[in-house]
């Protein structure tokens, strides 16, 4: 299974997946976590 999540704050939210039940999923390859910062996607140059 695999979950992409799209954040502003993509560090923010690795802490509590890499200590959880979730962390021991990914450690047995049942789960696919990837992180997606929303501000890379942006065309200003402010990144909003």
């Amino acid at each position: 299974m695999r979950f992409d999540i799209i954040t502003i704050h993509p560090e923010l939210l690795s802490g509590p997946f890499s200590h959880s039940i979730l962390k021991r999923a990914q450690d047995k390859s049942l789960v696919e976590i990837e992180f997606h910062d929303l501000r890379e996607y942006t065309l200003d140059k402010h990144k909003k």
